[in-house]
Formats: C-alpha cells, sequence, structure tokens
C-alpha cells in the first residue's frame, strides 16, 4: 500500500509520520534535537545545520522502517517547520547559522547579519528557511512554500510570487529567494544524497510543505467550516485561528493576522494571545468585525500529520480536501 510521510522541524525536535492510502497512521517517530543554542537576549535559536539534517534524516529513516517491509511503498514527502533563515554560498554551502527566529523578527534579523560584514551579500546565493534547506540537501532543489513565504510580507498581492519592490525595500535581492510553490505542490525528488541519509526509495516526491502552524491546522480539521479553534501544538502557546476564503471588504480586528492557508486559495486568521483568552470573546470579537463563527473549539495539531496530508494531496491519489477529511479519523 502507498505511504504519504510528514516531517515536522523544530528546536526540540524532529517528528515523522507516515499516513497509508487509507489516511491511517501507519508509523511515528520522535526523535531530540541537539546542540541548540537560544540567545538570551532576543530568543533566537541557532541550530548547527548538521544537526538539523541528521534529526530529520534519523526520524525518517525510522518511520520507514517500522513499515512492513512488503507494504513498503512511500509516494513522497511534506515538510513543516517554523520560521527561520539560513544563507548559502555559490557553492551551496552554509555561510550563516542556521537561525529560528519568529516571521515577524527574520527579516531584521537577516539585516544585522548582512550589516556586521557587509561583504557578506557578495557572497550570498540563495536564502532559504530551515525546513527548505532540509529539503535542499535531500533533494537539490530550491523551494519555498506560500504559507512560510506570505509570512515575510514579500509576496505579490494575492500571488505567488515574491515581490521585487518589496524585498529591496527590505534589503533582499530578489534573486536571493527561491521560487514559491503552493503548499502541496511537488517540487523535486530524493537525490541519491538523500536516499542514502534517509534510506527511502529512489522515485520519492517531496512537495512544498507548510509553516507548522498551517500543517498544525490542517492536522486539527477542516479550517473552512468556519469554526474558531484554540490549538495548543506545534508550540507552547496556544494559537487562535479561523479560516477564511475571502475578507470581502472586512477588517480584521487588532492583534489578528491574516497569512496564506496551506489550503490553496484560503487563508488564515491566527492570534497569538499574549495572555489566556475566553474562546467565546474571541468569537464574539471576530462576529463584531463580520465574520460568520459556526462554532469554536479547542483541540492538538500535529504538524507531522498535516505535512503528510500535503504530500496526500500533492500525490493526486487523494482527489482533494473533500476526500480527505471524510475519510481521514481525526485523533
Amino acid at each position: 500500500m502507498i505511504q504519504f510521510l510528514g516531517l515536522h522541524l523544530n528546536s526540540r525536535f524532529a517528528a515523522a509520520t507516515a499516513l497509508g492510502r487509507d489516511l491511517t497512521i501507519w508509523a511515528t517517530k520522535r526523535t531530540e534535537m541537539v546542540n541548540a543554542a537560544t540567545e538570551p537576549s532576543t530568543g533566537v535559536v541557532e541550530i548547527p545545520a548538521a544537526e538539523w539534517i541528521r534529526a530529520g534524516s534519523y526520524a525518517l529513516q525510522e518511520v520507514y522502517f517500522q513499515l512492513p517491509v512488503k507494504a513498503r511503498k512511500p509516494w513522497g514527502l511534506g515538510l513543516s517547520g517554523p520560521s527561520g533563515w539560513i544563507a548559502l554560498d555559490v557553492a551551496f554551502e552554509p555561510i550563516s547559522p542556521l537561525r529560528l527566529v519568529g516571521s515577524e523578527m527574520l527579516l531584521d534579523d537577516v539585516r544585522r547579519w548582512l550589516t556586521a560584514d557587509p561583504r557578506r551579500a557578495r557572497r550570498i546565493n540563495v536564502l532559504l528557511s530551515p525546513k527548505d534547506y532540509f529539503r535542499f540537501v535531500l533533494s537539490g532543489g530550491l523551494a519555498a512554500d506560500v504559507t512560510s513565504a506570505s509570512r515575510l510580507g514579500l509576496l505579490q498581492t494575492g500571488g505567488t510570487q515574491w515581490s521585487k519592490s518589496r524585498a529591496e525595500r527590505m534589503g533582499l535581492q530578489i534573486n536571493w529567494l527561491p521560487p514559491v510553490f503552493d503548499a502541496h505542490a511537488p517540487t523535486g525528488r530524493l537525490s541519491a544524497e538523500g536516499i542514502r541519509r534517509t534510506s527511502l526509495p529512489g522515485g520519492t516526491w517531496l512537495v512544498a510543505g507548510a509553516h507548522e502552524v498551517e500543517a498544525a491546522v490542517l492536522a486539527m480539521g477542516d479550517l473552512r467550516k468556519k469554526e474558531l479553534w484554540e490549538l495548543s501544538s506545534p508550540e507552547p502557546d496556544v494559537l487562535l485561528a479561523y479560516g477564511v476564503d475571502s475578507l470581502e471588504g472586512l477588517t480584521p480586528p487588532s492583534e489578528w493576522r491574516l497569512v496564506r492557508s496551506a489550503l490553496a486559495g484560503q487563508q488564515l486568521l491566527e492570534r497569538h494571545p499574549r495572555q489566556p483568552v475566553d474562546l467565546e470573546e474571541s468569537r464574539l470579537e471576530l462576529e463584531a468585525a463580520g465574520f460568520t463563527v459556526s462554532s469554536v473549539r479547542r483541540g492538538t495539531g500535529e504538524a507531522d500529520v498535516g505535512a503528510a496530508a500535503l504530500a496526500a494531496i500533492g500525490s493526486g491519489l487523494i482527489r482533494g480536501w473533500e476526500q480527505y477529511y471524510k475519510h481521514r479519523v481525526l485523533e
């Protein structure tokens, strides 16, 4: 039977999941991320690039080996991870640390690094998010997904292309940025190096994947139902999330941010409360702004499961999100 793999990388662990074509979970594995260092003044986390690749590859290898030998047939892999960046030179070797930094601080963090030594800008070939660096090492493919890209505010309005003017205003050259894909779109296959590191078979596809928040939302349920969710994963802090297909002239309440969803054509309103909030009060806040909220609920969403779902949709074997949510039994 065909499987769809998902991998979630963050500062604490790498987690992998295998979904069968029946959309049940066949195998899971979580391995610790070691040697991460946190800057006390900023909260930015640096992880050795080699450790990032080791942990993710090991988790995938262990999930693959858990599958029954005669049934091992992974179609592809979806990735998810936090905001962050790493710079590669013309030989595609890292010339910066791999830094996990919130999307609100990310561009400032890159500019500080460039300002510290202006010669660095001449050496940059490409800037990648941490999960997209993992993709490059395993496949040789350069890609970004629309959910992570939209958080930087550098996309053309309503599109999946970088805005040259916005990038230049932020001190970035547009040729440093990889092409952007919808989250479910295939971006290439495992290379010989990826096969060696993960033990996955040749021909395994990698789809674009998603930011860890959007991947977790996919695992929790269908965001098109106009529900207001409180998620406790993938981060320790809670997240309030509400799916929208169009603002239609509406203005989100203050402290809510609009980002692109992992579902093509959809968007997500999200809020990270600074202190515990009442879900019903948040519902009233959205409704006062003109948004229809059908219900509220709490739960967790595992980003590795959401990443695997993107691989399932990208394969074309699961024909759309309606089929996925009809047959997927949500834990």
